[in-house]
């Protein structure tokens, strides 16, 4: 007798907020390297940090990337947590 396990109202939220921010993840990284790509680089801008400089543009990138990475992996660790589980009475 197998019943199913759904998720609570809580993590049906959880799960939703989750998928929408994988999809603004995916869209944000698309929209910045598109435009990105659009910019020229500063003239006379050197490879020691510079924002203007192709160096600065993908260090700008890797930066959102993992602002973007560690608010993803809070996400999906509080779907992770609010998932349906079986309790250990109702194995036995």
């Amino acid at each position: 007798m197998d019943e199913r396990v759904t998720r609570g109202p809580g993590g049906m939220l959880a799960l939703w907020v989750f998928y929408a921010f994988c999809g603004y993840f995916l869209w944000a990284m698309l929209r910045y390297f598109w435009v990105v790509s659009q910019i020229d680089p500063i003239p006379g801008a050197t490879l020691e940090g510079e924002l203007g400089s192709t160096a600065g543009k993908w260090l700008g990138a890797l930066l959102g990337f993992l602002v973007l990475s560690v608010v993803g992996a809070i996400l999906g660790s509080i779907a992770w947590y609010t998932r349906p589980r079986r309790s250990r009475l109702s194995e036995s």
